[in-house]
């Protein structure tokens, strides 16, 4: 079995799996902590998903924050990426979110040295290899945070890298099939800006390997790679593409300001946390980041939950096969991809990142450069696999060899006495920032200083025994003595106690064990509540099924975010027409009856009842988003006066009711009876996929208030629906389904031509 080499770097990945993620395997703990993702977006979302998914339906609308929001069509609910989707159906949102790390350590491992294996590194090269790769804290700290689509699109990158090459070699069509399927399961992941620095990787990657004749190798490698990017994209348009339709709803649609584009860049100076991860006191975030309520972490970052840190032995290999690895034109791709990862991460603190926002309009839409960070360690931990070959198989010649030693000798040396005088170096490395917060008199931070002190020590501690170790393995290598796999067993064993602690020390977990325990049931304010919603609310409401005012979502459309910056104003008003009927705070909840005087203090004529969410207005006039939103926010009251974007006829005097009859999140009926024509208003987030009927007939939907919809209504009694449309989702369906079938297509293809050329 051991012969096997897939066998043997199977069972490696998951020992190495194990170990990292050990408190998931040996407890029942959720993962999670304050500030993580996992816990404000990911428990309540997954949550709701589940639900929607046990009763035969995909979840397109979020009713339970922001008066309402598109929840699968935000990247909110990726169920058709399988090893997220699939766990969620068969065993629950826990198994799901508990198990997508360590999976997916295994699968970027395994990925790995598939690539290794096909630019022709060794054996024991492409064990080392891999584990650079899978067990790196770029992608592992991430679970300090929750993101668990960065690690998806991670893990996928080598297969891409892997096609690429393969189809540089073969020109055979089940390798455009396969970078498809990379491609596509990055889009279903749900994180677009991974996807595209993905894609970046796979066109530089490209261009080095063009073969001669230059012309037709060209043609050809643009064209493979086209094939395998509108393939992918397209085996993953079920998510995409509602996606898009979405992004042009919000902020994102419009270009972002190269102020905005370039927020969250990272500092070119804490690229060296690739291999000294302490050097600006590590994560920053979180309470067990600071010490008497000062930050430990003292970059410019400005919010660090994840570490570049790779390990100085794989950091060692990485640039050793950079420069001395075998295959030329791989190394030179390595070397391109680590270079153009690290200026695109630094972002606003370099004169390049404006260029590229000017020349490429895809920069005018991302934000938080800091991500493709994740470019310059992937490409160093795969260059480790040829440095390990260069240093360790007769690669390199015995003067170079003695070159090396010597050098990380001095290095290790170097190293001894930056650790022995770690507090001023820590005091001078800090000098910056304590003038740019403004402080004189340091003395009163002994203790923060100690800290970061420590952490610099570790790192230095680090590099002097790394190196040392590695001048002494040189030193065996160079005399003859040791095997090769006695070399690479020894730098797994010290890359592991490098970075299996490190890794776990940015895991964080919760007394809790399953969802139900994190959000228990609040009846008193669900009967307070009624069909209103909570101010301020939030994701932890959502799973109870209580509807909030507020929430926490990256992705909003821009009337949400507006109508949010209203409310952050305090009017009581604004509050009020958001069909707020309680309010809720860790000291308890108070109904619309005991909060009302806290409202109305002060304002003559502040309404007795809450605003309902389905109303019928006295007056309806036309009036712009702009108009509606001024509205909302001077206090005009929408049941006396409200504005409709566009609508063709105004109307004064209607006397109305209107009367909620179904209320589900994709599906609202409403019962309206009016003295006259007018308006029904719902008092819930507009969005174009709403379509609606009176009395089964099409009707036409309008903006109505800024945010809310209006429908037009006869005299009388009528029974109005609201619907959410899946047409997006359908039609992203259908190229999925096409994509799919293409992949299946070229597949058998390639299967049927190699049979014949082998018969």
């Amino acid at each position: 079995m051991f012969k096997n080499e897939k066998t043997v770097v199977g069972i490696a990945l998951i020992f190495l799996a194990v170990l990292t993620y050990w408190t998931i395997f040996s407890s029942s703990r959720l993962p999670g902590g304050e500030m993580s993702d996992t816990v404000s977006q990911g428990y309540p979302f997954f949550s709701y998903t589940e639900s929607r998914l046990s009763q035969g339906e995909l979840p397109l609308w979020n009713p339970y924050i922001f008066c309402g929001v598109p929840f699968y069509e935000s990247f909110s609910s990726p169920v058709f990426y399988p090893l997220r989707g699939l766990p969620l159906i068969l065993f629950g949102s826990e198994v799901a979110i508990r198990f997508l790390f360590p999976m997916h350590l295994v699968l970027a491992g395994f990925f790995a040295w598939l690539f290794l294996k096909s630019i022709k590194v060794s054996r024991w090269g492409s064990l080392v290899g891999t584990f650079a790769y899978a067990s790196g804290a770029w992608a592992n700290t991430l679970f300090y945070a929750g993101h668990g689509s960065k690690i998806i699109c991670w893990a996928w990158l080598p297969l891409l890298l892997w096609a690429v090459v393969k189809w540089a070699e073969a020109r055979d069509s089940r390798y455009i099939a396969i970078g498809a399927i990379a491609i596509g399961m990055q889009g279903l992941s749900s994180h677009p800006q991974m996807i595209l620095y993905s894609a970046g990787c796979a066109l530089i990657l490209s261009l080095f390997l063009i073969k001669k004749p230059v012309v037709r190798s060209v043609s050809a490698s643009i064209g493979g790679l086209t094939a395998i990017l509108l393939l992918g994209g397209a085996l993953a348009a079920v998510q995409l593409y509602p996606g898009y339709q979405f992004s042009t709803h919000t902020s994102r649609g419009e270009d972002l300001s190269l102020e905005a584009a370039s927020s969250y860049s990272l500092a070119p100076e804490e690229t060296l946390t690739m291999f000294l991860p302490g050097l600006f006191g590590l994560r920053h975030g979180f309470t067990d980041s600071t010490v008497n309520g000062v930050p430990v972490y003292f970059g410019r970052l400005g919010l660090r939950l994840s570490s570049e840190f790779m390990g100085v032995a794989f950091f060692i290999l990485g640039l050793t096969g950079i420069v001395f690895g075998k295959n030329r034109n791989i190394r030179f791709a390595l070397l391109a991809l680590t270079i153009t990862g690290a200026v695109v991460s630094w972002g606003g603190y370099t004169p390049v990142f404006a260029i590229l926002y000017r020349i490429f309009p895809i920069f005018r839409k991302l934000r938080a450069p800091h991500m493709a960070a994740f470019v310059t360690t992937s490409s160093i931990a795969l260059a480790s696999g040829m440095g390990f070959d260069a240093l360790f198989t007769r690669q390199l010649s015995s003067v170079k060899l003695k070159k090396a030693m010597i050098a990380l000798g001095g290095i290790s040396g170097l190293f001894l006495i930056l650790m022995l005088a770690a507090d001023p170096v820590s005091r001078a490395l800090q000098a910056s920032w304590w003038t740019r917060v403004g402080i004189t008199d340091t003395s009163q931070f002994g203790a923060v200083i100690a800290r970061r002190t420590a952490l610099l020590s570790k790192d230095f501690l680090r590099v002097f025994s790394v190196t040392g170790l590695f001048a002494a393995l040189l030193f065996l290598t160079k005399k003859g003595k040791g095997s090769v796999w006695f070399f690479s067993v020894s730098i797994l064993a010290i890359s592991s106690v490098e970075l299996i602690p490190f890794n776990r020390d940015f895991q964080v977990y919760l007394p809790a064990t399953t969802i139900e325990s994190m959000f228990p049931d609040a009846p008193l304010l669900r009967e307070i509540t009624g069909e209103g919603r909570v101010f301020p609310g939030g994701n932890h409401l959502v799973p109870l099924e209580i509807r909030s005012v507020y929430g926490y979502h990256a992705a909003k459309p821009a009337a949400t975010d507006k109508l949010l910056s209203l409310i952050g104003s305090s009017s009581p008003w604004v509050l009020r027409q958001t069909a707020m009927t309680s309010y809720a705070s860790s000291e308890g909840a108070a109904s619309w009856e005991q909060f009302r005087p806290v409202l109305a203090e002060g304002i003559p004529g502040y309404p007795l009842d809450p605003m309902p969410r389905a109303f019928i207005p006295r007056s309806v006039f036309e009036g712009s988003v702009d108009v509606g939103f001024d509205a909302v926010a001077n206090g005009i009251d929408p049941q006396i006066r409200s504005f409709i974007q566009d609508t063709p006829v105004e109307y004064d005097g209607v006397v109305g009711t209107a009367e909620i009859l179904v209320d589900q999140p994709e599906h609202i009926t409403v019962r309206t009876h009016t003295s006259g024509a007018g308006y029904l208003v719902l008092a819930d987030s507009w969005y174009p996929n709403w379509e609606v009927t009176v009395d089964g007939n099409a009707a036409s939907l309008y903006r109505a208030n800024g945010w809310m919809r209006g429908v037009p209504i006869p005299d009388g009694e009528h029974v109005v629906e609201f619907s959410y449309s899946n047409r997006n989702v359908k039609f992203g369906g259908i190229i999925s389904a096409v994509a799919a079938l293409l992949i299946l297509l070229f597949v058998l293809f390639s299967t049927i031509k190699r049979k014949r050329l082998n018969a």
